[in-house]
């Protein structure tokens, strides 16, 4: 029956031009007429994001279960005007989190065009309808149309052959991580809504493990509601890019923290060479942080990078690294998730790697690594204990007992839900760190680590406290750990 189908759209739809099958949409969606009537659309509902397009969870196995962020009191004005959106909602994280914003709820908004904006099937359609289109193809059950966005970027708009109403969205963006990102918006459960054909609910899917990334849940519409104004408010996360300026510090004697901003990391030289700890953040952050490492001392390069783990933040200047040559050192488990992320082309938006195409050097750690020359010794240890990244490292310079770490401990955390790692790889390895230089934060003492630790794990056991009083019962809650 479904190859009869097929057989049957097919030749009719090889004849119709992207204008046709578009006003065939209108027509379905419930008239021409009708739907340019709509100047405004309210979307209203709640959704979940996937934290980090995946790239969060514990381990990096494609199976480990995910981090999602949900979004409650969801309002998503569509002008269709001047084709952009305003997004409200009050987030919350489903998991613990160590900084407020990740569970404060605030009211936040976040101005939104091109193709951030049309995540809605009548907002898709009105652009395609007044854009440049392209060709007309079949992909499974859905006619496929191509258009134009005024800044050039190719929009694919795909409508289901048998009802003519839209099925999806897609379209190509930039990512630190897996350098170009497929993603594709399903629009599902349509229904009558004041004389429009209008989806229940839809899903944002990504060309990587294909993990689905945004799942919003509708609970009504408002045609041609007066539009509040659109003005970005507060939000929360990590920022970066632009012009970063680096701020080197030296720590000992051969050993630099090199940050940009709140985050950042150890070089240590060697005889010949240098080795960095992480390349956090984005390709921008660790290429400034490597031109500023090659400065350091005349003659001697970085040829090293050590990834503390895969989490997104602390992976997204691996494919700048790459792309500079540098061999990534890692737990052996993050050899697969590494090759995933350097493998992918970036031909639309071409990041470093792309333009500079190099093959990863990795060397694995399992329990324990020594990198060592005539002039120092750095020793790579795997992290225990700690259940918000595992297939974690962390290195250590005996002579001076400086430990490099990310995410066992950041000074700035209000919280600190895993607070037996620490010590329990310290304990582990027999070691006696004097100094910490964090990923995130700031160098710091070794009691300054402890004292830390333990009022971020006192503040952590009383935030479960207060919302067990309120009857709410977080994630991470109650805590489990301590440093004992």
């Amino acid at each position: 029956m479904t190859l009869s189908l097929f057989t049957l759209i097919m030749p009719a739809t090889a004849q119709m031009s992207a204008q046709d099958v578009l006003e065939d949409t209108a027509e379905a969606m419930g008239g021409m007429n009708r739907i340019m009537q709509v100047d405004s659309l309210l979307m209203t509902g709640f959704s979940q994001t996937l934290n980090q397009d995946g790239g969060s969870s514990p381990s990096p196995h494609p199976n480990s279960p995910k981090k999602w962020a949900a979004q409650n009191g969801v309002e998503r004005y569509f002008n269709l005007e001047s084709g952009e959106a305003l997004q409200r909602q009050r987030q919350g994280f489903l998991f613990p989190f160590a900084l407020p914003f990740g569970h404060a709820w605030a009211l936040t908004s976040q101005v939104q065009d091109g193709v951030d904006a049309l995540n809605n099937p009548l907002m898709a359609l009105r652009v395609a309808l007044e854009s440049e289109t392209g060709g007309v193809s079949i992909e499974d059950d859905n006619i496929v149309v191509e258009f134009m966005l005024d800044n050039g970027q190719h929009v694919w708009l795909g409508i289901n052959q048998l009802n003519k109403l839209p099925a999806w969205v897609r379209w190509l963006g930039p990512h630190s991580n897996l350098g170009e990102v497929t993603y594709t918006t399903w629009f599902t459960g349509y229904t009558p809504y004041d004389g429009i054909r209008l989806p229940s609910g839809l899903s944002t899917k990504i060309d990587w493990r294909d993990n689905v990334v945004t799942s919003f849940h509708i609970d009504g519409y408002q045609i041609n509601e007066p539009l509040p104004e659109f003005v970005s408010g507060a939000g929360g996360g990590f920022g970066g890019g632009g012009n970063p300026q680096v701020v080197v510090t030296e720590v000992a004697d051969g050993v630099w923290d090199l940050r940009v901003g709140s985050n950042g990391g150890a070089v240590v030289e060697f005889a010949d060479h240098l080795v960095m700890f992480e390349a956090y953040g984005n390709e921008a952050n660790s290429l400034a942080r490597i031109d500023a490492a090659n400065e350091l001392v005349p003659g001697k390069e970085l040829t090293h990078l050590i990834m503390s783990h895969h989490h997104f933040d602390h992976s997204g200047g691996i494919r700048a690294a790459v792309s500079r040559g540098l061999t990534i050192i890692s737990k052996r488990e993050n050899e697969g998730i590494l090759r995933e992320l350097v493998s992918r082309p970036a031909p639309n938006f071409p990041d470093a790697l792309a333009r500079n195409p190099q093959p990863l050097d990795f060397i694995p750690v399992d329990e324990h690594l020594v990198l060592e020359d005539e002039m120092r010794r750095l020793d790579v240890y795997e992290v225990v204990n700690h259940m918000h990244m595992t297939d974690a490292v962390f290195a250590y310079l005996h002579d001076e007992d400086i430990l490099m770490q990310g995410d066992m401990f950041d000074i700035g955390w209000e919280w600190h839900w895993w607070s037996d790692n620490y010590l329990g790889s310290v304990e582990h390895h027999g070691l006696d760190p004097e100094i910490d230089i964090p990923v995130h934060g700031r160098v710091t003492t070794y009691a300054e680590v402890l004292d830390n630790i333990q009022s971020q794990l006192d503040a952590a056991i009383e935030f479960c406290e207060n919302n067990v009083a309120s009857g709410i019962y977080m994630a991470g809650c109650p805590v489990n750990y301590s440093t004992d």
